[in-house]
């Protein structure tokens, strides 16, 4: 029997450092996703100190709910801006609970401002992702 000469072991060798190439442009994508998209949101919650209560851009009355969030890439693929401060949720979703007197309050509707998915929509994150995974195919 004659031996089969191959090249296996340099395409296994090609295939082994495009796929870690792959996850390092995912890992480079992500994050410059993330920073588009933080600097998107901090936009979205810079709006004028002068400007009435419920306007969008929200008010920047102390600059607690731009300052207060954790922006963090747990994985290569997986980006995480949470925003922390107390009335967050009140502002991106206009529920908010309101003094009714005597002690008691209501919860009331007011104008959303869905600062976080307007950011996500105006940074359009995939596209770093996938800009930076079709640099490494081609190469």
């Amino acid at each position: 029997m004659s031996g089969i000469d191959t090249n296996a072991n340099d395409v296994a060798a090609a295939l082994e450092a495009k796929s870690a190439a792959l996850e390092r442009s995912v890992s480079v994508g992500m994050s410059n996703a993330l920073a588009a998209t933080d600097r998107e949101a901090v936009k979205l919650l810079s709006g004028s100190n002068g400007a009435s209560p419920w306007s969008y851009p929200v008010p920047a009355r102390t600059g607690n709910l731009r300052s207060a969030r954790d922006v963090s890439q747990p994985s290569p693929g997986v980006g995480v801006i949470a925003f922390l401060a107390d009335y967050a949720y009140a502002i991106y979703t206009g529920v908010v609970s309101q003094w009714a007197g005597r002690g008691k309050t209501r919860i009331v509707q007011r104008v959303a401002r869905p600062f976080a998915d307007d950011a996500v929509a105006n940074a359009r994150p995939s596209d770093y992702v996938i800009d930076a995974v079709e640099e490494v195919l081609r190469a």
